[in-house]
C-alpha cells in the first residue's frame, strides 16, 4: 500500500469525518493515538548523526531511540538519569562512556549557544523556498539572557524586522542573546517551514541551528540524548540511529499521512465520532477494529522477518535424565 497524502485519505474517507470540522482536524485528532498503539509500517525509520558534544539532538519527526551505533559499535539506548542514579555525572562527561547514549529529556533547541559567546538570531527560509511566509505579524518569539545576563524576551515581526541585506529574505534584528530559554511560535501556521539560526557577532560565519518553525502556538522541544564523548568538543561522533517517529501536525493538503491504511483510518474516525456522541460501546469497537487491521498490514508487510520462539522438549541439545 502506498503512503498517501491528507488530500489523498480525503479524497477517500471525507463521508466518515465529524459534521463541522475539518479533515486535517479530524486527522490531528486520531493519529496520534494510532502512533502511541505501537510500531506500525513507516513509524520507524533511519538516519544519521554527527557531533563534537557531549549530546546530540534528534530530528524533530522522530520520538526516540529504538538501536544505536556509535562510530559503528553498538551502543544501549538508557533512560533519563540513568547514569545519576549509579555513578553520578562528571563535568568532563567520562561517566557516559560505559553506558552508550543516555535520555535527556527535552531542550528549547536543537544547538546550545556556546559559553562565553554572544549571538544574534537570523530566520531564513528553507531550500527551495527562497521567501519567508508573511502570514502574520506575531511571528516567532523568543525568550534567553542578553549580555548583561538579564531576562529578555524579543518577537520577530516579518513586516517590521529589518533584512540583513537589502533584498534579503532573511529576518533578523541587533539584539544579542548568550543563551536561549524558549523559541514560541507565532499565532498562526506557516505554509512552509523556516529555520531559526544563532550568528556569532564575532564570526558571522559561525552559526548554529536552533530550530524549524512551521506550527502555530507551538512552544518548541527537541529531544536530547547524553553520549560519552571528549570534553574538548574536538573529538567527531557518528550516530547511526534507528528511530521511531513522532507524530507531526498535519497542516497543508500535501503534507504526507503515517500510516495510510485507509481502513484503519476509516475506523479511527469511526471511533472519534462514536466518542463526540457519546457512544463509548461502539468507540471502543471501531478503535480495536482498527488496532486489528494495523497489526495485519505489519504481519502481511514483515513477511518472513518475524521472530519464532522454539522449545526443545529434550532440552538444550541432549536428553532429559530421568531423576525419578
Amino acid at each position: 500500500m502506498p503512503t498517501l497524502t491528507v488530500a489523498g485519505v480525503e479524497e477517500a474517507l471525507h463521508p466518515y469525518k465529524s459534521v463541522g470540522s475539518s479533515f486535517i482536524q479530524q486527522l490531528n485528532l486520531i493519529l496520534p493515538r494510532l502512533y502511541a498503539m505501537g510500531m506500525w509500517r513507516d513509524l520507524t525509520y533511519e538516519t544519521t548523526i554527527s557531533s563534537t558534544d557531549q549530546n546530540f539532538t534528534l530530528p524533530e519527526e522522530a520520538e526516540s531511540v529504538l538501536s544505536a551505533l556509535i562510530d559503528n559499535d553498538p551502543a544501549m539506548a538508557r533512560s533519563q538519569f540513568h547514569d545519576y542514579r549509579l555513578t553520578g555525572r562528571s563535568n568532563d562527561g567520562t561517566t557516559l562512556a560505559n553506558y552508550g547514549i543516555v535520555d535527556d529529556g527535552f531542550s528549547p533547541t536543537i544547538n546550545e549557544l556556546e559559553a562565553d559567546k554572544a549571538y544574534n538570531i537570523l530566520i531564513t527560509p528553507i531550500a527551495p523556498d527562497t521567501t519567508i511566509p508573511r502570514t502574520s505579524t506575531d511571528f516567532i518569539s523568543i525568550t534567553g539572557l542578553n549580555n548583561s545576563s538579564s531576562p529578555v524576551i524579543h518577537t520577530y515581526k516579518p513586516n517590521l524586522d529589518t533584512a540583513t541585506t537589502v533584498g534579503s529574505p532573511n529576518i533578523t534584528s541587533s539584539l544579542e542573546f548568550t543563551s536561549i530559554t524558549e523559541i514560541r511560535n507565532g499565532d498562526s501556521s506557516l505554509a512552509t517551514p523556516v529555520k531559526v539560526q544563532a550568528v556569532n557577532v564575532s564570526n558571522t560565519s559561525e552559526t548554529l541551528d536552533l530550530a524549524v518553525v512551521q506550527e502555530a502556538n507551538k512552544v518548541n522541544a527537541y529531544r536530547r540524548y547524553r553520549m560519552g564523548n571528549d570534553s574538548s568538543n574536538t573529538v567527531k561522533k557518528t550516530m547511526r540511529l534507528l528511530l521511531k517517529r513522532s507524530f507531526k501536525p498535519l497542516i497543508n493538503s500535501y503534507d504526507v499521512v503515517r500510516p495510510s491504511n485507509l481502513n484503519a483510518l476509516k475506523h479511527g474516525l469511526l471511533g472519534s465520532v462514536a466518542e463526540d456522541n457519546a457512544d463509548l460501546e461502539r468507540a471502543t469497537y471501531h478503535w480495536q477494529v482498527c488496532r486489528q487491521l494495523l497489526e495485519e498490514e505489519q504481519d502481511a508487510y514483515r513477511g518472513a522477518a518475524k521472530p519464532a520462539v522454539k522449545f526443545d522438549p529434550s532440552g538444550s541439545g541432549s536428553r532429559i535424565p530421568n531423576v525419578m
